[in-house]
């Protein structure tokens, strides 16, 4: 029953788009590396899209569980496919890869934060031993030794471990907390009403009491009446 605020997701996502853009086209352009450009932009491309139509195509204000995993699968999906182009592992932006999972610890089920988190682990993998050169640096035949790689590896998979399961702390303590309001909201709504139908009954009891005690005057004066008449 976990949902996550559509606008929350299109802002990380644009911010994600424009920042892997923004990369890509200064180190081609500016930097003058060379790598599988046109392959990035085509994977940017589609993100893009997909973004597009979360943002306009969906109208609920918040998406369920299923549905931003298949976003977040995407999105991790994308940057393996970037991370590829561009060094696998060894490029430096291959620590972004931990982040659908850490969103998912904080909003989402626990088996879509699992599922998530195995993914990353198989992509970080598969990125240290299939990936195209490094630019500007596997040109000069310089490599990372794979010591360093398989250790880089390690430390970016117990990151995931930790901050994931940091996530899904923080948001199960949240929730707890939302909930302890809710309920002290609910019963102080609850005594409200109470105190309110109690003084409604006492205004009630006040205004039958008065008819009531004048009727009981007059009853008694008649019956006062009544019998000094019967002794004449």
């Amino acid at each position: 029953n976990l949902n996550l605020d559509k606008k929350t997701l299109v802002i990380l996502r644009w911010i994600a788009i424009i920042g892997q853009l923004t990369s890509i086209n200064l180190v081609y352009f500016y930097l003058k590396l060379d790598f599988p450009v046109v392959i990035a932009h085509v994977a940017l491309f589609l993100g893009f899209l997909t973004n597009l139509y979360l943002q306009f195509g969906i109208r609920s204000s918040t998406i369920k569980d299923f549905y931003a995993s298949i976003f977040l699968i995407y999105d991790l999906l994308q940057l393996t496919a970037l991370l590829y182009l561009t060094g696998g592992i060894s490029n430096p932006f291959s620590i972004l890869m931990i982040i659908p999972t850490i969103v998912s610890s904080t909003f989402l089920s626990m088996g879509t934060t699992i599922v998530l988190g195995i993914l990353t682990i198989i992509f970080l993998f598969s990125l240290t031993i299939f990936h195209f050169p490094l630019p500007g640096l596997h040109e000069h035949s310089i490599t990372f030794p794979k010591l360093y790689l398989t250790v880089y590896l390690i430390a970016i998979v117990i990151g995931l471990v930790f901050l994931s399961y940091f996530g899904i702390r923080f948001s199960g303590e949240s929730k707890r907390r939302s909930d302890a309001i809710n309920t002290v909201q609910q019963v102080i709504a609850k005594e409200y009403e109470l105190e309110s139908l109690g003084g409604q009954a006492a205004a009630a009891a006040h205004s039958l009491g008065t008819p009531l005690a004048t009727i009981n005057v007059v009853a008694s004066e008649l019956k006062k009446e009544l019998g000094e008449n019967h002794e004449h």
